[in-house]
């Protein structure tokens, strides 16, 4: 699903250098950059408005200027600087002006603007169709209540591009509306995906993992680990699977037993600070999470940075923890648990 706009405004930067720019436009471009992937939003939108200023990299630096106030829940002002970078377009290919209008699109939705996003929506659709964009539309009219225009946008979507993290995204929308049973039938076409190749064992597991077939899942998962031992992923959904059946002590046993390979360690540090949040220790879930990030493993990013968050509303620090999820909604906007967390913390 959709990625942040950080990765391809770092690459955007990298296009622009070899102009002829003014040397202090291209520092403050280069500088925003770095500064808005590296979380400092307030110094990156400053930068953006000093290449802005000096006319060079506008659409880009307007772009980057909404991601970093959108970061801070400024949507009104994203919506604003993302219409400007819009407006300024000339060269910019055609998939910075998709992901620009669907950075704009979650600034509208988060508005209010439901019928702003949804025009959006159906401007890409009609261009070019594609999953993500289907996904998000189908998103926003389950959530207007328009079911049949939902169903029809979700396997438009999984036809184009079928896939276990797909099937999955849907299943939760569904289940987040109180309409598990409709959602339920895009986990049997994930077991369906699945079946057709009995090597899928993480896939298999993480499926039956949602339907809560937890033996099942937990057969799938520790065949997974015996194929591959360096799969961090099927590792943590296993302790997830035992933590899920009240097991705490087998959790951690696993998670200890990987947390010394530098493949899965990024992974069962994750899975340590679920069994210290499952133990109520907070700390040192922390520091587990502080450890796992240092890893750098982008395949355990999300579920590090979303721990996060819940470890700062534990604690209560409320302000950390909201300018935590929305920097994770930016930059996974499809996570149906990070958007409950955003909205939960977005009313505190």
């Amino acid at each position: 699903m959709h990625k942040t706009g950080l990765i391809a405004l770092a690459a955007a930067c990298v296009l622009a250098l070899g102009g002829c720019a003014r040397t202090d436009a291209k520092n403050a471009y280069t500088k925003g950059c770095e500064l808005l992937s590296a979380g400092e939003t307030e110094a990156a939108s400053q930068s953006f408005v000093q290449a802005i200023d000096a006319g060079y990299f506008v659409p880009e630096s307007f772009r980057g200027k909404g991601i970093a106030e959108m970061t801070d829940g400024n949507f009104a002002d994203a919506a604003i600087s993302l219409e400007k970078s819009l407006l300024y377009v000339e060269e910019q290919s055609e998939e910075f002006q998709r992901d620009t209008k669907l950075y704009l699109a979650f600034c509208r939705e988060r508005q209010g603007s439901t019928d702003k996003a949804m025009a959006l929506y159906n401007e890409l659709i009609l261009k070019s169709p594609d999953a993500e964009t289907l996904f998000l539309r189908g998103k926003l009219n389950l959530r207007l209540g328009n079911n049949k225009e939902a169903r029809a946008d979700f396997d438009q979507a999984v036809s184009l591009s079928p896939g276990y993290d797909l099937y999955i995204n849907i299943y939760q929308i569904y289940e987040d509306a109180e309409r598990s049973g409709d959602g339920a039938a895009y986990l049997e076409m994930a077991l369906s995906e699945a079946s057709r190749n009995a090597e899928d064992y993480y896939e298999r597991g993480l499926v039956n993992y949602y339907l809560q077939n937890y033996n099942e899942a937990k057969d799938m998962l520790i065949s997974a680990t015996r194929k591959d031992p360096d799969d961090g992923r099927a590792v943590f959904l296993l302790g997830k699977v035992y933590l899920a059946s009240n097991d705490i002590a087998d959790a951690r046993a696993i998670y200890k037993e990987y947390v010394t390979n530098e493949k899965t360690a990024a992974g069962a540090y994750n899975g340590l600070a679920l069994c210290d949040i499952a133990d109520g220790d907070y700390d040192s879930a922390m520091k587990d999470v502080e450890a796992g990030l240092a890893v750098g493993d982008e395949d355990a990013e999300q579920g590090l940075l979303f721990n996060e968050i819940v470890l700062y509303e534990q604690l209560r620090d409320w302000s950390t923890a909201k300018q935590k999820a929305a920097a994770f909604v930016t930059k996974y906007p499809s996570d149906e648990a990070g958007m409950r967390e955003y909205d939960f913390l977005s009313t505190r």
